[in-house]
């Protein structure tokens, strides 16, 4: 919340207007920046906790998934400010408990709204987040039968938010610009570009060490569990590899945009930390993943 982190002057590819409009005045200024991003990390991190408590992802209730979410969505310099996902990824979580709720429900015309609904919100801050919206379609027919009236609901919560925010920049003379920064802009291809100088390779690692242990542990969260958590831990795989599509794919080597991937990564390290039958291993595997951090953040040198 010192705003030592400076964020950067131009927002890149996946800005969308509307986040500009709403959150533009904070990017000025550093500090702003860093407080508005400290809370809106704090609320992301209650609810990813809330999901997995709601749905008895876990073993038992506790406050890890929260936790790891509040370190993995702040592990980078490039996370410590207001960003266009950083607001974006607020809505995965919600999305998220919606899907999860159609388990075996008869009627679910409600859910499947609110789940397009909020992600196609979230496209409206940061487009790339719409890759998020097929895999959130697929993951109804994993749920339960997903019948055409339920589908034309799914697409009725896309259309929904996207129309009434079009027509409020229809209203303001300001149409073309709203489609060109959701489409031609927001969507266009802007890949990832491969780190140059030291530091930016240090934090793909941190990146890339996270997705590893993701990986290297599925095994691991699948083990013992209910059906049902099955169903929901593969959903969120196809949460964090769209995600990871998306930040490729729009991301332009902007590091900030990976804090879409981190809502299932989050609850992917508390599997891991559970995993663990020793308390002395868990708190060890924890505290290597935040001196990594840290070492990350004051990496000697840089300013």
């Amino acid at each position: 919340m010192l705003g030592w982190v400076a964020p950067p002057v131009n927002v890149g590819s996946g800005y969308g207007l509307l986040y500009g409009d709403i959150f533009g005045w904070l990017g000025a200024d550093a500090r702003r920046s860093a407080i508005a991003a400290f809370i809106l990390v704090f609320i992301q991190a209650l609810l990813v906790n809330y999901l997995v408590d709601s749905f008895r992802m876990m073993n038992d209730r506790n406050w890890v998934p929260g936790a790891m979410y509040a370190l993995v969505a702040s592990c980078l310099p490039d996370m410590l400010f207001l960003s266009p996902a950083l607001v974006a990824v607020t809505v995965v979580p919600v999305s998220l408990s919606r899907v999860f709720s159609v388990y075996k429900q008869s009627s679910a015309f409600g859910a499947i709204f609110d789940s397009a609904f909020w992600l196609t919100l979230g496209a409206l801050f940061h487009p790339p987040v719409a890759w998020l919206l097929p895999v959130c379609f697929a993951g109804f027919f994993s749920l339960r039968s997903f019948n055409s009236r339920e589908q034309v609901v799914f697409f009725t919560g896309i259309f929904v938010p996207f129309m009434l925010a079009l027509t409020a920049y229809f209203w303001f003379d300001a149409a073309s610009a709203f489609m060109a920064g959701q489409f031609s802009q927001g969507l266009g291809l802007a890949m990832y570009s491969l780190p140059t100088d030291l530091h930016h390779v240090l934090k793909t690692g941190v990146i890339a060490i996270l997705f590893l242990i993701v990986l290297f542990g599925f095994n691991v969260y699948y083990f013992k569990k209910l059906i049902q958590v099955q169903k929901y831990i593969t959903i969120l795989f196809w949460f964090l590899f769209a995600g990871l599509a998306a930040v490729l794919l729009h991301g332009n080597g902007r590091l900030d945009q990976f804090v879409l991937l981190m809502p299932p990564v989050a609850v992917f390290l508390s599997y891991s930390i559970q995993s663990l039958r020793n308390a002395f291993m868990a708190e060890v595997f924890h505290f290597a993943l935040f001196a990594g951090v840290f070492f990350v953040q004051f990496f000697p040198g840089h300013s």
